[in-house]
């Protein structure tokens, strides 16, 4: 093995000098050292294909089917009909009564679990653009602090101009409030329309129900 490393440091040492014979010899070694890399590669491939598959456990199967349900809602269907057209009149099977959850204030029907993709992306969107409003707002209260600050020490030195530090920000601020109220206001708006559509699944499962069993 020494000898070979010899050898090899020795050859290595001549291609960099330009010896040609050396420089192809050099070149003929990573050709065949790649050719049976590649050769080993394709044995192992067809190695692996025929040994028989391990079965899943049924932690692997439920997690391959998360993965696959992700997947494929990961887009809403351009035929998907909009939550608050429920309740149907009639349904096939027994009638699936939605739970009207609260995401930290963006309230949504979930008709099962897990839940669409694309509903978590919607759901975790409206929450980064509550979150980051109210950041700004917290930091617009502060700044209008220090401009109230220098609008005062403006009135003490006489230097006050008709526009004040205080006005811009304010108005900022008052923006950013009205956007948190509004949206605050319509994600409860669409609460009671959601929980009205719970309370109507109910009864018609109810009622559903009953003709179910009086049919037996």
């Amino acid at each position: 093995m020494k000898n070979f490393a010899l050898k090899a440091l020795d050859l290595l040492d001549h291609a960099r000098r330009g010896s040609q014979h050396a420089i192809e010899k050099f070149s003929s070694i990573i050709s065949r050292t790649k050719s049976l890399k590649e050769q080993q590669a394709a044995e192992q491939r067809k190695f692996r294909e025929l040994q028989p598959s391990k079965p899943m456990s049924p932690k692997q199967i439920q997690k391959e089917k998360t993965k696959r349900f992700e997947e494929e809602t990961s887009r809403k269907h351009p035929d998907a009909p909009d939550i608050l057209e429920r309740p149907y009149s009639t349904v096939s099977g027994s009638r699936r009564v939605p739970v009207l959850v609260n995401a930290r204030g963006v309230p949504f029907l979930r008709i099962k679990k897990p839940q669409p993709r694309n509903l978590s992306g919607v759901i975790r969107s409206k929450l980064e653009k509550r979150w980051n409003r109210i950041v700004t707002r917290d930091r617009l209260a502060v700044e209008l602090l220090f401009a109230k600050d220098e609008d005062h020490w403006d009135r003490l030195t006489d230097t006050a101009e008709r526009s004040t530090w205080s006005e811009g920000v304010k108005r900022a601020l008052d923006d950013v409030y009205e956007k948190i109220r509004k949206t605050d206001r319509q994600n409860r708006e669409l609460s009671e329309r959601m929980w009205q559509t719970v309370l109507q699944e109910r009864a018609l499962a109810r009622q559903e129900s009953l003709e179910r069993n009086s049919r037996h």
